[in-house]
């Protein structure tokens, strides 16, 4: 299932948010067309929605081509929603404080 990056209704931090949260190689889709997210800056992104490899002797190993989406069209641009759940991101230390060495071990949390 994917949802819809509603852009258009969030305040410009949240943009922000969601632009750095989008990482190069994330599945999308826009309109009709899937594929990967290729590059991503704050005047456009880019899907690469073909990939095919070059013959041998090209300076570039694959031929792509690119849909770039541009900040009114971000509307459309739809990714995975799981990519939206909260995911634990600490992997440090967890027994610098007195009682922590009672808790289970971070994986089995």
């Amino acid at each position: 299932m994917t949802i819809p990056l509603f852009i258009s209704e969030s305040v410009p931090k949240e943009v922000s948010n969601i632009l750095r949260s989008l990482e190069v190689g994330m599945p999308a889709r826009y309109k009709d067309y899937e594929g990967t997210i290729e590059f991503v800056d704050d005047a456009y992104i880019t899907l690469c929605i073909t990939k095919k490899p070059n013959p041998p002797g090209f300076r570039q190993p694959y031929n792509k081509c690119c849909l770039l989406i541009f900040p009114y069209q971000w509307d459309d641009l739809e990714i995975e929603d799981e990519h939206f759940y909260d995911h634990k991101a600490f992997r440090g230390k967890t027994n610098d404080h007195p009682g922590n060495e009672m808790l289970p071990d971070i994986n089995e949390r």
